[in-house]
C-alpha cells in the first residue's frame, strides 16, 4: 500500500523527520543549504525536494500541480514563518486539505486581524492604520501617551515602536518610514510588558488548547525576548488560565481557523482581561513546540500530520504540564568584546537540551532592540522539573556566564 503523500513548503530538520517518520512521502519546497537548522540525511529522507523561496507563492503552485498530477498529495503545510501563506494557496488551489487562505491571510495582516476582532465583543482595542504623520498624530491626540506602532505585516518585533511622550512621538515621525509606501499600525498599548501565548490545534473546526507561554520582554520601549517559559509561573492562575482560553478562542473564531496550528500572543491590562495582540497560524517561534511537547507530552506537529488524513485525531484540551521549560536569551550589551565565559556554562546547564552560543571575543556587538536582532547573541533551553528549580539554574548562569569588554566592562545577565 502506498504511502500518503504530503507536501511541505519550507522548515527544518524537526519538522520534516516528523512527517517522514510519520509515514508520509514527503516533497519539500524550500532551501536546501545543510546548516544549524536543516539536516541534509533528513532531506535525503524525502521523497522529492525542490529547491525554492517559499515567498514565491505561483513557482511553488506551478510545481505543486506538476507534481499532483503525477500522484495526488492528501495535503500541504507550513510550520514555518514564510512558507505558511504560501500552503495556504497551494492547499486551496489544489483542493487537498490545508491552512485556509483567509485565516491564514489576515491573521499575517494586523489591520485585517483588528477588523475581525473588532466584530468581537471584549477584543477590541483602539486602532487605526497609519501611512502619514497626519494620521499617527491624530491617533495620538485621541488615545495617547501610551501607543504601539508596528509594521502591519511585520515579524519578529522588529520596528515596534512604544510611544510614552510627544518626544517619542515627534521623533518616530521625523523618521518618517511611511515614506517607502509601507503602512504602519497604531494601537492602543496594553499595560504590560508580559506576553503570555496560547498554543492551539484546530481540526473540523474545533479548537483545543495545549500549552502556554509567558515571554517575557525587556519593556521601556524594547520589545526583545529575555525569556520564554512554558508553563508560565506564578501569579498564573486558573483565574488567568480561563481568561486566556475565552479571548483565544474567541480570537480562533473570529478569524475563521477551521484546521491547523495556531500561536497567539495576548497581554492582561489592568482590568484583569485578557487582549490579543496578534496571532498567527503556525507553531510559536523559539522552540516553543518543543517546550510544550516536553512539559505536556503532547505533540502538537505530529498530531497536526496525522489529521491531514483522519478528523477524528484524538486532541486533548488544556493537558497538564508535569515539568517547565524555558529559553533563557543573552542580551549582552553592545561593545567589543574581548573575551566571553566558556561555552559549557551553557552546555552543561543541567536538563538543557539545546543551546545557540553565538558571542565570541573579537565579535563587536550592536544595541538589540528587537527579536531579529537576537540571532547575533545566542541562548540556552532546558527542562527542569519546577519553577524554584528554573530560577535557581538561570541565576547559576547569571553567576557563571560572562562576557568582557574592550573598555574593562563584564558583564553578565541578569533574571
Amino acid at each position: 500500500m502506498s504511502k500518503p503523500r504530503l507536501l511541505m513548503i519550507g522548515g527544518w530538520t524537526d519538522c520534516i523527520q516528523k512527517a517522514v517518520d510519520g509515514g508520509f512521502d514527503v516533497t519539500y519546497f524550500g532551501p536546501t543549504e545543510p546548516g544549524f537548522w536543516l539536516d541534509a540525511e533528513v532531506l535525503a529522507r524525502c521523497e522529492h525536494v525542490q529547491d525554492v523561496p517559499v515567498g514565491q507563492t505561483a513557482l511553488c503552485l506551478a510545481l505543486a500541480k506538476r507534481l499532483h498530477e503525477e500522484r495526488p498529495y492528501v495535503g500541504a503545510v507550513s510550520f514555518s514563518e514564510y512558507g505558511i501563506e504560501t500552503s495556504a494557496v497551494v492547499g486551496d488551489a489544489l483542493g487537498i486539505k490545508s491552512l485556509s487562505p483567509w485565516p491564514t491571510a489576515i491573521t499575517r495582516d494586523k489591520a485585517w486581524t483588528r477588523q475581525a476582532l473588532d466584530q468581537t465583543p471584549g477584543l477590541a482595542i483602539p486602532w487605526r492604520k497609519v501611512s502619514s504623520s497626519d494620521s499617527l498624530e491624530e491617533f495620538y491626540r485621541d488615545h495617547g501617551p501610551d501607543v504601539i506602532v508596528k509594521p502591519i505585516t511585520g515579524a519578529g518585533s522588529a520596528q515596534v515602536h512604544h510611544l510614552r511622550a510627544e518626544e517619542e512621538l515627534k521623533e518616530l515621525i521625523s523618521a518618517a518610514p511611511w515614506d517607502n509606501g509601507e503602512s504602519f499600525l497604531a494601537e492602543k498599548r496594553i499595560d504590560s510588558d508580559s506576553v503570555y501565548s496560547v498554543e492551539s490545534l484546530t481540526i473540523g473546526g474545533r479548537h483545543h488548547v495545549i500549552a502556554f507561554s509567558l515571554e517575557q520582554t525587556v519593556g521601556q520601549g524594547n520589545s526583545a525576548t529575555t525569556y520564554i517559559m512554558v508553563p508560565p509561573p506564578p501569579p498564573f492562575s486558573d483565574a488567568v488560565r480561563d481568561e486566556l482560553v475565552s479571548s483565544a478562542l474567541k480570537l480562533l473564531d473570529a478569524v475563521g481557523l477551521d484546521w491547523g496550528i495556531a500561536h497567539t500572543e495576548l497581554m492582561i491590562d489592568t482590568d484583569g482581561r485578557a487582549y490579543p495582540i496578534e496571532s498567527q497560524t503556525r507553531i510559536g517561534g523559539g522552540r516553543i513546540y518543543q517546550m510544550a511537547e516536553r512539559t505536556t507530552g503532547f505533540k502538537q506537529i505530529d498530531t497536526a500530520l496525522t489529521s491531514l488524513i483522519s478528523d477524528e485525531t484524538d486532541v486533548p484540551h488544556l493537558p497538564t504540564a508535569t515539568s517547565v521549560c524555558v529559553m533563557f536569551r543573552l542580551l549582552a550589551p553592545a561593545g567589543e568584546v574581548t573575551g566571553v565565559a566558556d561555552p559549557g556554562v551553557l552546555e552543561n546547564v543541567e536538563g538543557a537540551f539545546a543551546s545557540q552560543i553565538k558571542i565570541r571575543s573579537g565579535d563587536t556587538l550592536t544595541s538589540v532592540t528587537d527579536n531579529v536582532d537576537l540571532a547575533q547573541h545566542g541562548a540556552v533551553w532546558f527542562e527542569a522539573p519546577d519553577h524554584d528549580t528554573v530560577q535557581a539554574r538561570i541565576q547559576g548562569i547569571c553567576t557563571n556566564y560572562w562576557v568582557e569588554y574592550a573598555d574593562g566592562r563584564r558583564w553578565h545577565p541578569k533574571f
